[in-house]
């Protein structure tokens, strides 16, 4: 900045020194006589007679211009300046509603099961099993934070996943909330092992948000059926409910903070399908609305498929 400062104000004082010739005359034509009557010596050795009115309106119009181009030069170098600063700001502010929008989920599933706990001991019911459980979804919600951490630093790590074996634990994870609101959830897989690039934890994250939604626009007694199919290279995965359906456009819903449940039971904040397309986009994979009407909706996500290392390894032996 403090260049391009200096770049001005020397190419103003030059301006300011053009306006002043501009806005003189020669001596010679002062005294009447015309420049093609006198020696080209004669008019080197003249005398330059300033015009007062010509000079100051050339000065006024060079300076004008200097402060125009001094303010947006200074303008656009302090957008520049302030470019990371806001970027900054803006990641924060995204890191802090995401975390938000991930623990919520958790500490439902925590809530819920600590409420199970306490009706088992008002009845005299053993609690063992719940205790475990709770002690899973405290040891979950350590390993989302880690997630979310590593995934604001841009750190991943993409390896062989079994998506089978992810359906299964999101679905352990987030059963206690399926129970209070008496919606069963199906599950069906052609295998047990549908190897997937992605990670553990974020894959996780991404059905825990699915069946979370779908679960929350389900009527009670009503029922969530989940499928897992190989289609050529891709893994697909579908969750599909028995709700009202989404309105208008379907892709508005994957906006961040799109809130389609304003005047719903469910007060989100329409970010739990935004984080989830992100998530996938980290391992080139998708989230779309397959179908929605009003007799349910259909979510669909794809990942890509690959091979155990361990089996290609003994496949080059």
């Amino acid at each position: 900045m403090m260049l391009a400062m200096s770049a001005i104000a020397i190419l103003g004082a030059l301006l300011v020194v053009i306006g002043v010739i501009l806005g003189s005359r020669h001596e010679l034509s002062e005294r009447g006589f015309s420049p093609n009557d006198v020696t080209s010596g004669a008019l080197f050795h003249g005398s330059l007679i300033i015009d007062s009115e010509k000079a100051i309106i050339f000065i006024i119009l060079f300076v004008a211009g200097i402060i125009i181009t001094t303010g947006m030069v200074a303008w656009f170098l302090s957008r520049e300046e302030i470019r990371p600063l806001d970027q900054a700001i803006r990641l924060q502010r995204n890191f802090v509603a995401d975390a938000s929008h991930e623990l919520k989920t958790p500490l439902a599933i925590i809530n819920a099961r600590s409420e199970l706990i306490e009706r088992r001991l008002r009845l005299g019911k053993p609690i063992d099993p719940l205790l475990k459980e709770l002690t899973n979804d405290v040891s979950r919600m350590d390993i989302i934070i880690n997630d979310l951490l590593l995934a604001a630093r841009g750190a991943t790590s993409p390896h062989a996943v079994n998506l089978s074996q992810a359906i299964t634990h999101a679905l352990e994870s987030i059963d206690v909330l399926a129970e209070q609101r008496e919606v069963a959830i199906h599950f069906a897989s052609p295998s047990a092992t549908v190897l997937v690039l992605c990670e553990e934890t974020g894959i996780e994250r991404c059905l825990v948000a699915v069946l979370d939604n779908a679960i929350v626009h389900s009527p009670h007694h009503t029922n969530i059926e989940v499928t897992l199919h190989a289609a050529q290279d891709k893994a697909v995965v579908t969750v599909r409910d028995q709700g009202t359906g989404m309105e208008g456009n379907p892709e508005q819903w994957f906006a961040r903070f799109a809130r389609s449940d304003v005047e719903s039971e469910h007060q989100g904040y329409g970010l739990g399908l935004a984080l989830t397309r992100d998530i996938l986009s980290r391992y080139q994979g998708t989230i779309r609305v397959l179908s929605t009407s009003s007799s349910g909706t259909t979510m669909e996500i794809t990942l890509r498929l690959t091979v155990d290392p361990t089996e290609s390894k003994g496949n080059n032996k």
